[in-house]
């Protein structure tokens, strides 16, 4: 078990990323009157068939091919503390429509690990892979809080006036030769 959610929602984004996502969409609902905690990491990655699914919730297994061992803790880890802490535990995935990973749990459970530094959870996951959109969506019983990494980058280069640019401007700074390097190697894992 990590000592914080925001390091299993990394673990899970990660996988995501992995998965040749365009879109990681992490949700995060605290409910005090409900005494009810929501996290919810949703993908448009490769998703899983019905076989794998089943094999990665049975036991600790990795989808990863590049691995020399393979680990695959992290649903499981994900799974136990929320089953611990009063909660529950869904998985839902299909081939080419992404994933998505619900875990449920008592706010006020005393073994509930805290939230963690979810800033640098999301920070982390935007440097991962600036071409992906990271969606951050935190729910309160008296706030809320909308995050999208491509909302932001794409304001930004519109604002700012570029005297070496003529034309249109490009919002991604990564070389082209990269990202169609991690978009076939991301198929290839997903048609592997």
């Amino acid at each position: 078990m990590f000592e914080e959610l925001s390091l299993h929602i990394l673990d899970i984004a990660m996988n995501s990323l992995a998965a040749g996502a365009r879109t990681a969409q992490i949700t995060v609902a605290e409910h005090a009157r409900r005494d009810r905690l929501t996290i919810r990491i949703q993908d448009d990655g490769c998703g899983m068939d019905e076989a794998t699914l089943k094999r990665v919730l049975a036991a600790p297994v990795s989808t990863k091919r590049h691995r020399k061992k393979a680990i695959g803790l992290g649903l499981a880890l994900l799974r136990q503390t929320a089953e611990m802490c009063g909660g529950e535990f869904h998985v839902r995935s299909a081939p080419g429509a992404g994933t998505t990973v619900t875990a449920t749990m008592q706010l006020s459970h005393v073994d509930r690990p805290p939230l963690g530094d979810l800033n640098a959870t999301i920070l982390a996951l935007c440097a991962a892979n600036p071409a992906v959109d990271v969606q951050l969506h935190y729910l309160g019983d008296t706030e809320r809080f909308h995050f999208s990494s491509l909302e932001r980058a794409e304001k930004k280069v519109a604002s700012r006036p570029n005297p070496f640019w003529s034309g249109e401007e490009k919002t991604n700074y990564e070389p082209g030769r990269t990202q169609k390097v991690e978009r076939e190697s991301a198929a290839a894992g997903c048609l592997a």
